[in-house]
């Protein structure tokens, strides 16, 4: 699917990134010193762009969840009816997400086993929101059941599209580096950003539809509807 139509989501990425740009530029600037951003960050501002992030990532989430899934299904949608179909769930993303994280911050405890067993448990919260249109605690609720079974292979999936995140990123910050140039690192960084972001999503969407054709018959369920159509 993204490589299929990349443009529309790299836009829709970029979109739903410009937020944590915008804020990344009001705080630090294009070309702050490290001891000056750190100064920032311990005067506060580091609050707002945590929730700057926190806004943008449910926003990314939801949005690519809801294009990448009518993509699948084979009903694709505009950009735009995506979007607004996502910011009408987004506060119910967003507490899911919040939630999420705070486990993960609570599984670090367990010597990082903890919080990959809260990735791959709650892997679907978004899809269950957005697909589903389930609230907060029921989208946790049905992804922990889609997860029984398969948490080995969303844990590899889900590992195997941060590889890929990271191998790009590290190249993207190679390059960055070698120009000297905080302005251009921090464009390679944005660009970096936009490129992965989908990524994420789709897998997050793929593994959902993958664990209800396998647990569910979803699958036999399409074709039994198209069939009667």
């Amino acid at each position: 699917m993204y490589r299929r139509d990349p443009l529309t989501y790299l836009v829709v990425s970029a979109i739903c990134y410009a937020p944590i740009l915008v804020l990344q530029l009001v705080v630090f600037g294009p070309a702050m010193e490290v001891e000056q951003q750190l100064a920032r960050l311990t005067a506060g501002y580091s609050v707002g762009l945590l929730v700057g992030y926190w806004i943008s990532v449910s926003l990314m989430s939801a949005v690519m969840v809801r294009l990448s899934s009518e993509d699948y299904l084979g009903h694709p949608i505009e950009p735009a009816v995506a979007v607004r179909d996502a910011v009408k769930r987004l506060p119910t993303v967003m507490v899911a997400l919040l939630i999420k994280y705070l486990l993960m911050m609570v599984g670090f405890l367990f010597f990082f086993v903890g919080a990959l067993y809260v990735v791959t448990r709650y892997f679907a919260v978004t899809a269950g929101i957005i697909i589903e249109g389930r609230g907060t605690f029921a989208a946790l609720g049905r992804s922990s059941a889609l997860s029984r079974g398969r948490k080995m292979h969303i844990l590899g999936t889900t590992l195997l599209a941060f590889l890929i995140f990271f191998v790009l990123y590290f190249a993207i910050a190679i390059v960055a580096a070698m120009t000297g140039s905080r302005v251009i690192s921090t464009v390679l960084t944005v660009v970096a950003s936009i490129l992965a972001y989908p990524m994420f999503s789709i897998t997050e969407m793929l593994l959902y539809y993958d664990a209800r054709v396998r647990n569910e018959g979803y699958d036999i369920e399409m074709m039994a509807e198209g069939l009667s159509a």
